[in-house]
């Protein structure tokens, strides 16, 4: 497929430059670049357009709603999140900070008091929202800022929460063993390639 080609199966397709971006993960310049010859086609992106093409189309239509999905889907990034337990505490209580990076799928962070998370997120498209599991490893005798203590071994404990895209920010009700935690994550900057 040549780069003239490009814009001719974009349109057979039915997706504009913007879109086809979004859908293989690229930046819109990149595929103006090689939707005018200024730079050529790599070789995968060709290979994905014409098993795109050579889909039934039920399943085009699938691939082709992932441009749709990944508008609401958490950006990959550097995210600082902050926790407040007042949701089962009204009058307050400390802040709880994090830093966690999202990338593939993945979390990974930590916050100042040595406590470290890692988990998972995925977009629900029965319910339009991020989906996202972690696994909070306690240091001992660390305290949440939901009351939870873990006491001398320290602990593991699971967190679960439903989020929409951080646009800047997400604000979401996240389960941690139990309690209710009012988590709001907001998005400092993408990643470097």
């Amino acid at each position: 497929m040549s780069n003239i080609g490009l814009k001719e199966t974009l349109n057979r397709l039915g997706l504009n430059q913007s879109e086809f971006a979004r859908l293989i993960d690229m930046s819109t310049r990149s595929v103006s670049l090689w939707a005018t010859g200024e730079t050529p086609l790599p070789g995968p992106v060709a290979a994905y357009l014409r098993a795109l093409q050579l889909l039934p189309a039920e399943q085009r239509a699938e691939e082709i709603r992932r441009v749709q999905d990944r508008s609401k889907m958490i950006d990959e990034g550097l995210y600082n999140i902050e926790c407040c337990a007042k949701v089962a505490n009204p009058t307050g209580g400390e802040i709880g900070s994090a830093l966690a990076v999202l990338r593939n799928g993945k979390i990974l962070g930590s916050d100042r008091w040595g406590a470290v998370f890692s988990g998972s997120y995925e977009f629900d498209r029965a319910c339009r929202k991020n989906t996202v599991h972690l696994r909070l490893q306690v240091p001992p005798d660390a305290e949440l800022v939901t009351g939870f203590a873990a006491g001398p071994e320290g602990a593991i404990l699971e967190v679960f929460g439903k989020f929409d895209r951080a646009a800047p920010l997400s604000r979401a009700i996240a389960d941690v063993a139990g309690q209710p935690l009012e988590v709001t994550m907001t998005f400092l900057g993408a990643l470097p390639n």
